[in-house]
């Protein structure tokens, strides 16, 4: 029995390090009360709050703790056998035959169990809950990157509504001074019209994408949670890709490669079947990651161009700040791109700003589907 404890014992060790303590949530509060979700903490928010997740993590405990039972009750029993067969060997032998019978028919199946309790308690048995993990995570990841993404469009979208409002009063007032055309006052209308369901779009999409992360969270989406930034794209660990060594990982965690390398094979036609079909699953997990490696190849390229426009769009953007504070403009002109040189104002930086953020977060995004794909995660 002590040896089985060990084994319990063995897996939790296990099990823990591959799942850290999990601290309450309410403990992530900010001084304001107001709850956080954070990017690096979805894995750990995951295993909390998900309740399917949960349930898998519980019906492993609950399976080892059957299988544990049953162990208890036949080594108990297997041992009472024993002592009984021991105490009658003098005087009944066929009883105490009997007895012995029993106690190996007993250390038999215990010995069968024991063995259930040792696959399930190895470490490939926490490593199968912890891709269960590894998917929700990389769901998640995805669902805030979407979040957030709608959001500082969204705001860029605010913005825009703001200059196009600004430029249409004042062709209302113009158009009441006689220097601008009715035909002027309904394209701006109906320009700022076109902007404001645009608008009404990016909000109600992003409390669908926040409705969804959270519920998945197993968090409620109250107005006191507060779902963090995506963090800034890692570049030098971007620069440091070994892709030929990643490629090799990759195709050795893709499940489906494993599934046929692990496929028995009783006659030369299924050793050739096997053989082929090792081929084309080790074929399609390498097009997968290269695939990959691509599109984050591609994400680097896009991101570098929005930051530098959108480094220019902010050295335009604080000049017509600095002459706006100086008089210079007019509130008219400094809100609408559409008045004043290169089209440059709050709205457009705005713009070029959600832009760039954009292409921060598709460049998080495409990083860490490689890295998944990389860890056998597609």
């Amino acid at each position: 029995m002590n040896k089985q404890r060990v084994l319990i014992s063995a897996f939790l060790c296990a099990f823990l390090a591959l799942n850290p303590p999990i601290t309450s949530f309410g403990e992530e509060s900010d001084p304001s009360g107001a709850v956080r979700v954070e990017y690096d903490d979805l894995r750990t928010l995951l295993k909390e709050g998900n309740l399917t997740l949960k349930k898998t993590i519980a019906d492993q405990e609950d399976t080892i703790n059957a299988y544990q039972e049953m162990w208890d009750t036949m080594k108990w029993e297997q041992d009472n056998m024993e002592d009984k067969a021991e105490d009658l060997s003098n005087e009944n032998g066929e009883t105490s035959a009997v007895y012995s019978s029993n106690a190996s028919m007993l250390k038999a199946s215990a010995s069968r169990i024991y063995n259930q309790i040792k696959n399930l308690t190895d470490e490939k048995s926490a490593r199968t809950i912890e891709k269960s993990a590894d998917s929700y995570t990389y769901t998640a990841q995805t669902l805030m990157n979407s979040y957030n993404q709608m959001a500082q469009n969204r705001y860029a979208a605010e913005k825009n509504v703001q200059a196009l409002e600004a430029s249409y009063q004042a062709l209302v007032r113009k158009s009441t001074a006689g220097s601008a055309t009715q035909a002027q006052v309904l394209s701006e209308k109906s320009s700022l019209d076109i902007a404001r369901n645009s608008l009404e779009s990016l909000r109600e999409q992003e409390r669908e994408l926040r409705f969804r992360l959270l519920t998945m969270l197993g968090l409620e989406d109250r107005e006191d949670v507060v779902i963090g930034a995506i963090p800034a794209p890692d570049m030098e660990a971007i620069a440091a890709i070994d892709f030929e060594s990643d490629k090799q990982k990759a195709v050795g965690n893709d499940s489906n490669v494993q599934n046929e390398r692990h496929t028995r094979a009783y006659s030369t036609a299924d050793i050739n079947r096997r053989f082929k079909q090792v081929g084309e699953a080790e074929g399609t997990a390498e097009a997968s990651i290269q695939y990959a490696y691509q599109e984050l190849e591609s994400r680097v390229i896009q991101y570098q161009a929005a930051l530098e426009s959108y480094e220019s769009a902010l050295l335009i953007y604080q000049s017509l700040q600095r002459k706006q504070a100086a008089g210079l403009l007019s509130n008219t002109e400094y809100l609408c791109p559409q008045q004043w040189r290169l089209r440059v104002s709050e709205a457009a930086y705005a713009q070029k700003q959600a832009a760039k953020e954009t292409a921060s977060m598709n460049l998080v995004q495409a990083y860490e589907s490689y890295c998944w794909e990389v860890k056998g995660v597609n």
